[in-house]
């Protein structure tokens, strides 16, 4: 897709945890097939749709503890154990293929812990490693009650958009567009467990909260603003640089 479409499904995606019986349509099913192809060729994953056999994961109090009903596709995020970046790469490729689903019209969500892991890891080859997952299929337009509930708590423990950025400089335009990105992105239990830093005409983006998923949220974080800023693109880890194109530079020159 081109960087206006993620946009616009960056805006209309939310976290979805009641899903609905009906079967994704056969020709999405093929498109996502292929897009997850192309990215597995691009970051060295071995990211796999399951279709139709969410329940073995999530059906059962114990396995979702209930926050999630009616999974019947999920997106299994596996990687090998040595691969480079290799968690960043999961929050990279896995939001790019959920803003790929959202301009489908389908409905996901990121799923870190609450799912029957041993029952995925049966996707995994010698010394890979399954990450978390993602639901996906179709969503009532109306959210459940306990959805509801769900993001009012998410939102009351939000960070400032302002929290996420350090600066010793006036903001240009496509950083402020950049960090409006930012603030869209999804992170586990809505830490936010970063921050942006612009210095000397350069950006950078780090962890400021160490958590077992913070690279996976740091790379979808890094995506997002590289959409919102209008391109360029980003070193891979901790403390990395953002890459400016040319087109970004002339126009800081003037």
């Amino acid at each position: 897709m081109k960087i206006e479409e993620y946009l616009s499904a960056m805006k209309k995606r939310c976290s979805r945890r009641k899903y609905t019986n009906r079967p994704i349509d056969s020709k999405y099913v093929k498109q996502l097939e292929d897009i997850i192809a192309l990215f597995n060729k691009e970051s060295g994953l071995n990211i796999k749709l399951v279709i139709g056999s969410g329940a073995e994961l999530f059906n059962g109090f114990r396995k979702s503890y209930g926050l999630f009903v009616g999974v019947q596709n999920y997106i299994a995020m596996i990687g090998n154990k040595d691969l480079p970046d290799r968690m960043e790469k999961v929050g990279r490729y896995g939001e790019k293929i959920i803003l790929e689903a959202t301009a489908m019209g389908l409905s996901s969500c990121w799923v870190g812990t609450s799912y029957d892991k041993k029952a995925a890891t049966t996707l995994c080859r010698a010394n890979d490693t399954l990450d978390c997952v993602i639901a996906i299929g179709y969503s009532d337009e109306k959210h459940s009650l306990k959805e509801r509930m769900m993001e009012y708590g998410m939102n009351r423990q939000s960070k400032a958009k302002e929290a996420l950025i350090e600066t010793e400089a006036p903001l240009p335009e496509w950083f402020n567009h950049g960090m409006d990105a930012v603030y869209l992105a999804p992170t586990a239990r809505n830490l936010r467990p970063f921050v942006f830093k612009y210095k000397d005409g350069q950006v950078t983006a780090s962890i400021t909260v160490p958590t077992e998923t913070a690279m996976i949220d740091l790379g979808i974080a890094k995506l997002h603003f590289e959409l919102g800023a209008g391109g360029g693109s980003w070193e891979y880890g901790n403390g990395s640089y953002y890459c400016f194109d040319d087109k970004r530079k002339e126009s800081d020159k003037q």
